[in-house]
């Protein structure tokens, strides 16, 4: 029956709309949570039938849906098709629920999540502040290695750094390996948010928050160590965005992704944690090389507040404090934003909560957004295009 609903609903959609939104396509690097252009002709219009949701979408908690606190999230793509995502540890926000440092979820089609594993379970890290946390996570397939790096802060943390753990597949067991560096050694103010990625056999690692400067640095070709060691990544980083003030007009949460030779720089900016006060939002800018400058569409770079085009800003009407992204692709390679945000309409405002929506291209920056610029919420939209679910 709901099948039945939702293609009468689909019926309505006229073929000129859904053939602006099939011009958009985008696929993955050597990675498998980076993007590169589509092979698919712009032509082939492919519709989600069997793949309807509507946001926030809630993983399963304790075998029931409900309300569940999601900040930070980031996705990949396993082999077999399943996604797997992770987010910043749960426990310290809604201690009723199972979820650890680490939790990992898995998903056919985007939209259902099902609690797996927590990447600490048997692990707790002892290099950083006493009582830090594991925030921000970003995974990456290297070879046959899955790699989880994290960020271990605690509020006002003076001396936060960045972790690694591995593992043969995208759920564990997970073999650590500790501390990457820490701020006073990589010589960046707030070294959180990590995002690794692979460009032309070279393995990157952005990172940065508040306080300080978003920095870029390589790793070895397993991702494991800092390349050429750490005093010279520290004398060699890039700066890609920020400035050196603490101040929530500055930037965090990075995520790049390449398509037509653009590499997109995705950043967050705003207070991310006042609830339904937050002003936390999504910008973007663009750059011909991995290492910038990044410009946005009116030719500013990053380097000051206020910078970068809109993705996705907050509103009363949807969700506030959205941000802190992940980006990947669906089987017809449509872009699809993961974040998180505080549902105006929710039970439980005061939860970061998940949401999705497609990534696409605004008509006059040529630069990506979701659709109006802000969250979708409560409303029922074509999913992720997944070819199985449509056979």
């Amino acid at each position: 029956m709901k099948d039945d609903f939702y293609k009468k609903i689909l019926s309505k959609i006229t073929l000129s709309s859904i053939a602006i939104f099939s011009l958009f396509s985008c696929g993955n690097t050597t990675s498998n949570n980076s993007v590169q252009p589509s092979s698919l002709p712009i032509t082939e219009v492919r519709v989600s039938y069997h793949n309807q949701y509507s946001n926030p979408t809630y993983p399963l908690a304790n075998n029931e849906k409900k309300e569940t606190y999601m900040a930070d999230p980031f996705v990949v793509r396993d082999d077999d098709g399943t996604y797997y995502m992770y987010c910043t540890q749960t426990e310290v926000y809604t201690p009723n629920l199972l979820f650890k440092r680490g939790p990992t979820f898995k998903s056919t089609n985007m939209i259902d999540w099902t609690y797996v594993s927590d990447v600490f379970a048997d692990y707790v890290p002892t290099w950083g502040e006493s009582g830090a946390g594991v925030w921000a996570p970003t995974v990456i397939k290297i070879g046959d290695t899955w790699n989880f790096y994290y960020s271990l802060s605690i509020a006002s943390d003076p001396n936060p750094g960045i972790g690694v753990a591995t593992s043969q597949t995208p759920y564990g067991p997970w073999t650590h390996y500790g501390k990457l560096f820490n701020s006073n050694e990589i010589g960046v103010t707030n070294s959180i948010d990590p995002f690794v990625f692979v460009d032309d056999n070279n393995v990157y690692m952005a990172f940065g928050s508040y306080g300080g400067l978003i920095s870029l640095v390589e790793l070895t070709n397993d991702g494991l160590e800092l390349k050429n060691g750490l005093e010279y990544q520290k004398e060699n980083k890039v700066a890609l965005a920020g400035f050196e003030v603490f101040d929530m007009t500055n930037y965090e949460g990075t995520f790049i992704f390449k398509k037509d030779g653009w590499y997109y720089l995705l950043l967050s900016t705003g207070s991310c944690c006042n609830g339904v006060n937050s002003t936390y939002k999504v910008v973007v800018s663009r750059s011909r090389n991995v290492k910038g400058p990044y410009l946005d569409s009116q030719g500013r770079d990053m380097f000051k507040p206020n910078r970068g085009d809109p993705v996705v800003v907050p509103s009363l009407s949807g969700a506030m404090g959205t941000g802190h992204c992940a980006v990947i692709n669906d089987d017809n390679d449509n872009l699809w934003m993961l974040y998180h945000g505080y549902n105006t309409k929710g039970k439980n405002p005061s939860y970061r909560v998940l949401y999705l929506d497609q990534l696409i291209f605004d008509n006059e920056t040529n630069m990506p957004c979701v659709e109006n610029k802000k969250a979708s919420n409560e409303e029922i939209k074509d999913g992720p295009y997944i070819k199985s679910l449509e056979e």
